[in-house]
């Protein structure tokens, strides 16, 4: 079961393997008790929540920090870097960018690469060009209220994922092109681009669909607060294309934000880019069609299965 919190929105998804294929059997939704992850929340309206869209019968779930919680950078570093070379490497540029003791943040350095579950033999053109590293921290008291408040919904948190590598999940191995990956949420928006079935460039844009979504209520024309999503990511997409070297030949969108209607359309005009709407290669419960809020929920509950 994965268990994705948003601004909004409680969202969990079940997913079962048969026969190495992964199928949808449940999604549920409750709503988010006011002002969620931030200093002064209602931390037991949320485990009464947790305790509404779980499944009693499963009480192992994969749930994920995004958001202003997480503190992640890109960096280039040598291919042949042992792993105990990257972990002081990680905490030396984490110091440079984190505006708190790095003694309390629990830091993950992963090597891009890899992320397919697979290793690859490095060549020396490889070598030479290097390898993207995925810097991650987190405070340690946020990953403690998590597993704190899972807990008291009678819930075990198996993994804490990162919501960039649920929708490489969902999305990301149904496409041979470079694709970019936009998931528009509340308050932020996830974007990562995908090159060889693995994750190349990710960056959190602090931007969202919230007020999107509350001026579409009012109106059929699109609001004029699109215009801060579409320069972020029109950065987003040229740095990625000049710096990285990573042109993306179409873009998905996901999250709720993404049945806006007209976004897609509006945002292949502007980008100059084939835009379309996320839907997965993957099995849904009868009678039902899939809903993009549910996409990073469906995409931590793939983890660990076969693709």
């Amino acid at each position: 079961m994965g268990v994705d919190i948003g601004t909004f929105q409680i969202k969990a998804a079940e997913v079962k393997v048969i026969d190495n294929i992964p199928e949808v059997i449940a999604l549920r939704s409750y709503p988010s008790p006011p002002g969620v992850w931030t200093e002064h929340f209602d931390e037991e309206s949320l485990v009464e929540g947790l305790k509404i869209v779980a499944n009693p019968q499963l009480k192992e779930v994969i749930t994920c920090i995004g958001g202003e919680k997480l503190i992640s950078r890109v960096v280039r570093l040598p291919a042949e870097i042992n792993d105990k070379e990257l972990e002081i490497t990680a905490r030396f540029e984490l110091e440079k960018i984190v505006p708190m003791p790095i003694d309390q943040l629990i830091i993950e350095p992963v090597r891009l690469e890899d992320n397919a579950g697979t290793q690859k033999e490095t060549t020396k053109t490889d070598k030479k060009k290097g390898q993207n590293i995925l810097l991650l921290a987190v405070p340690a008291a946020t990953v403690y209220q998590y597993y704190s408040i899972f807990s008291q919904a009678g819930l075990v948190v198996t993994a804490i994922d990162l919501p960039a590598f649920a929708l490489w999940r969902l999305f990301g191995q149904d496409f041979s092109d470079t694709l970019a990956i936009v998931e528009i949420g509340a308050n932020t928006t996830h974007f990562v681009v995908i090159k060889d079935n693995l994750i190349r460039f990710l960056r959190l844009l602090p931007v969202g669909g919230n007020m999107l979504i509350d001026e579409q209520l009012r109106s059929d024309a699109l609001p004029i607060e699109l215009l801060e999503i579409t320069r972020e990511l029109q950065m987003s997409l040229e740095y990625c294309s000049t710096q990285e070297n990573l042109p993306a030949e179409r873009l998905i969108l996901s999250g709720g934000t993404s049945k806006l209607k007209g976004l897609a359309a509006y945002l292949q005009e502007v980008l100059k880019l084939p835009v379309e709407e996320g839907i997965p290669a993957i099995s849904l419960p009868e009678g039902e069609t899939f809903d993009p809020a549910y996409s990073v929920a469906i995409g931590l509950a793939l983890r660990g299965t076969v693709r």
